[in-house]
């Protein structure tokens, strides 16, 4: 009977343990498998978080194509825009003068006087390379300047309503003229104009001519440099 009991007790206690080893194998199960869930967790963590990244870095980099895209066309119409001139810088609201029209001066050479002029110049049939008339593209009607070897050396008024600083163009007469200036204007060159004679060093071989018709009314006007203001057309000989 007690050897009995002693076995009941001992199959209990065997149980017992067998239950214990059984418990302890699924929880380190347990754990195990947590460990992985977490691990898995992690490792599709980090992958989004990268594919995340990549997708920001693929659409930064798509963004910055289109930024980039579109200054450039729009410097490339800004380089349009400065390579079409707005207009010629010689209008007929440019004065003459001893100086020259506007911008344009008496001694520029014909690139300066392009430059200045804000146009090309046109080169007007006849002449040679030595003497030339030239007149600005898309610029005032009636305006020539005469270069003698590629050197602005007269600006002739032919028609239109330019007049010199003084406000005295086509239009005015001889006697307006003589009393504005005085003793600064004299008969010549020719039988049918006046001149402007100017006192100034730098001015003193340069003269304004206005060309009158027999009733003292002026019909062109010129402004240049000795000796080639003389002639009331250029480059003939």
């Amino acid at each position: 009977m007690h050897q009995l009991d002693s076995r009941q007790e001992a199959a209990p206690q065997g149980n017992a343990k067998r239950w214990r080893a059984l418990a302890a194998a699924l929880a380190a199960a347990t754990l195990i498998s947590a460990c992985g869930l977490l691990s898995d967790d992690e490792t599709d963590a980090t992958t989004t978080t990268a594919a995340d990244e990549a997708m920001m870095s693929d659409t930064g980099s798509d963004s910055g194509t289109v930024v980039t895209a579109a200054p450039t066309t729009t410097a490339a119409g800004d380089d349009m825009s400065e390579d079409e001139p707005a207009g010629p810088d010689v209008t007929v609201e440019s004065k003459l003068s001893t100086a020259g029209l506007g911008p344009v001066q008496i001694g520029h050479t014909l690139e300066d006087a392009r430059t200045a002029a804000g146009a090309l110049l046109i080169a007007v049939p006849g002449g040679s390379d030595a003497c030339r008339y030239y007149t600005v593209q898309n610029g005032p009607e009636g305006v020539r300047f005469l270069a003698v070897n590629a050197e602005i050396v007269r600006v002739d008024i032919e028609s239109g309503p330019i007049t010199t600083i003084s406000g005295y163009g086509i239009g005015s007469t001889r006697s307006e003229i003589i009393e504005a200036f005085g003793d600064r204007i004299e008969d010549g060159p020719g039988l049918s104009a006046i001149q402007y004679v100017p006192v100034d060093a730098p001015d003193i071989d340069k003269r304004v001519v206005w060309e009158v018709d027999e009733a003292g009314a002026v019909i062109s006007l010129r402004a240049g440099r000795l000796p080639h203001i003389e002639p009331r057309v250029a480059c003939t000989g």
